[in-house]
């Protein structure tokens, strides 16, 4: 296992570059790990759920593995705000640079209509009781939406209201 600063504590991934000073040029970057034995409850949710939610039951994941289930979305919300933000200084709230929001960053938790605070939306529900909102090659997914310029709002896989 290979321990990655901030991973569990702060971060369940995060995206950054490389310094042409150092390396000779720049190249974006994205660092996700699989939370399943450290801290399942925080960076997979909702196939887990953290302590401080006791009353909330997970959804069932979808391929039968809640690390790397969880660990998809991750990776999504990582590669959006990579290509959306390459540089790590596109985005931030209003007139200060030190508190970025990027477009995976708002809609943090939300994987379907209505979702916001500790519910997640309407998403959909297998004929196994897993919980989904995007289908893959015999798979299914569960993935974070996205913050929408057009629309001011997030929006994602299965949007049932746009």
């Amino acid at each position: 296992d290979v321990y990655v600063q901030d991973f569990c504590t702060s971060a369940c991934g995060f995206h950054y570059f490389t310094f042409p000073s150092l390396v000779g040029y720049t190249l974006p970057y994205a660092w996700v790990g699989n939370s399943e034995k450290f801290c399942a409850g925080q960076c997979a949710y909702p196939f887990a759920v953290p302590q401080f939610m006791p009353n909330v039951k997970p959804f069932k994941s979808p391929n039968g593995d809640v690390g790397v289930d969880g660990m998809i979305s991750v990776i999504g919300h990582e590669i959006a705000e990579l290509a959306s933000n390459p540089l790590a200084n596109a985005w931030y709230a209003g007139g200060d640079p030190s508190f970025p929001v990027e477009i995976a960053d708002l809609c943090e938790g939300i994987y379907g209509t209505g979702g916001g605070g500790s519910y997640t939306g309407q998403v959909l529900d297998g004929h196994d009781g897993a919980t989904y909102n995007m289908n893959g090659i015999r798979r299914k997914f569960l993935v974070q939406w996205l913050w929408s310029h057009v629309l001011n709002y997030c929006t994602g896989p299965n949007a049932l209201d746009h």
